[in-house]
């Protein structure tokens, strides 16, 4: 897209709604709930919106699956890191892949037996958070042969502490977040996570189709790619303290 167009779809689209999630370590998170959004993916959306001449107001600390909705509906313009699942692809525009992120599973570590793969948590009790995707495979495998008890609630400390009263026996969540608050809440020797991937996802912005910026999401990508050609993703990420590389357990940057 040419200066000319970008300026022409800001005239429609003068100032960006952004949110995202709020304990997404390091993709999206708040300090607390009244703080800002911050993180790997509102960092490169602010750098990319001020090229593009686009203001960018954040909003609220909201349930993801409400942000879901008011993405849906227009209510909110950008999201600010994501999986990419069909259903999302037919509702919202995505844009290129930033990086690739495993999904790990973590167990108590009472549990008898080290599951080797996601077929053998048939039949143990799952936790994860209320409305989150863990990308198509794995959703579509863990819909017609797993146990998992979605909660409502997007602190995954709560689930954390579900293992460690022994009232669930594992929970799925990104491999680096999930790792971090396990340190954090001193669990390591109570609860593990198992060193295979129950999925590799690529992780995405996502634009509602309800306003007039999906106009946008062109302009968008070019600058994304160019950033992240010019290693602001791998920047973002050193100031979070997770380094995008290969070497970087749970993450891979695309562009490497």
């Amino acid at each position: 897209m040419v200066a000319g167009q970008v300026h022409a779809a800001s005239e429609s689209c003068s100032t960006v709604k952004l949110n995202g999630s709020s304990v997404w370590f390091p993709v999206s998170i708040r300090e607390e709930p009244a703080g800002g959004l911050r993180g790997v993916f509102p960092d490169l959306a602010g750098r990319i919106f001020d090229i593009l001449d686009i203001r960018l107001k954040s909003g609220p600390d909201l349930p993801w699956k409400r942000q879901l909705t008011l993405l849906e509906n227009g209510q909110i313009d950008v999201l600010a890191g994501a999986y990419v699942t069909n259903e999302r692809l037919q509702k919202f525009g995505v844009s290129r892949p930033v990086m690739k992120e495993d999904v790990a599973v973590f167990i108590r570590a009472g549990l008898p037996f080290r599951p080797q793969g996601p077929a053998e948590l048939a039949g143990l009790r799952g936790v994860a958070p209320f409305g989150a995707s863990f990308g198509e495979e794995f959703d579509t495998f863990a819909e017609v042969n797993l146990a998992i008890d979605r909660h409502p609630v997007d602190d995954l400390k709560t689930l954390i502490r579900l293992l460690i009263e022994d009232k669930a026996d594992y929970m799925v969540s990104s491999r680096p977040g999930g790792e971090r608050l396990v340190g954090e809440m001193s669990a390591y020797g109570v609860v593990e996570v198992l060193p295979w991937p129950a999925a590799v996802n690529t992780l995405h912005f996502l634009f509602s189709r309800a306003t007039p910026c999906i106009d946008l999401l062109h302009s968008f990508n070019a600058e994304l790619e160019r950033q992240i050609d010019a290693g602001k993703l791998e920047d973002y990420m050193n100031i979070y303290g997770h380094g995008a590389d290969s070497r970087t357990p749970g993450y891979t940057n695309l562009n490497k």
